[in-house]
């Protein structure tokens, strides 16, 4: 019996034909986005995905950011469901960017354990970057900035007034400016 896709399922295979995006790829991103905002919005699970933001973010975690936060999952799944003209216009915040990495590592993960029933992903047309995580990245996003603000090294880089924030140019780096859209 053929794999069923998930009745919400898009066409991953047609709008992913001809994007360096395999539809292989695009249908896990999908799903595991739609999982972590499923995991976020219940309370006994949302901790676990709380934990995974930078120190940074920490004095910021009231109700409203949170429920901020959560959205961005659903944000990157439409998008994803909806076929991308331009593989980094998908992140188009700092929030989104940095869901788009938990999204990404979480996938992986769950790829790599044979966490979830993908029968239906496996049904899609193979390419040759479907299990590529670390290609990934590079289509996926302008910049790797937000990977600083999980570096210790690096404390402070949210700061608009450090030398280091102004030199390499980052942006939206402090919470308070992770829903600000990137240019």
């Amino acid at each position: 019996m053929p794999a069923v896709p998930p009745a919400d399922a898009p066409d991953f295979a047609t709008l992913y034909a001809s994007t360096p995006l395999a539809p292989r790829m695009a249908a896990r991103l999908w799903d595991v986005a739609g999982l972590i905002l499923d995991e976020l919005r219940d309370d006994d699970m949302a901790e676990m995905w709380i934990d995974e933001l930078p120190i940074v973010a920490r004095p910021y975690l009231d109700d409203r950011f949170i429920a901020a936060f959560a959205s961005r999952f659903e944000v990157l799944a439409g998008r994803l469901a909806r076929g991308l003209n331009e593989l980094t216009g998908l992140a188009s915040c700092t929030a989104d960017e940095i869901a788009l990495h938990l999204v990404i590592d979480r996938t992986e993960e769950l790829h790599e354990e044979a966490g979830l029933d993908w029968e239906w992903v496996d049904a899609l047309p193979i390419h040759p970057a479907d299990d590529d995580y670390v290609g990934i990245k590079d289509l996926l996003f302008r910049d790797l900035d937000v990977m600083f603000l999980y570096e210790p090294a690096f404390d402070g880089v949210d700061d608009p007034e450090s030398e280091t924030y102004r030199t390499q140019g980052f942006a939206h780096l402090h919470p308070r400016d992770w829903f600000k859209t990137l240019m």
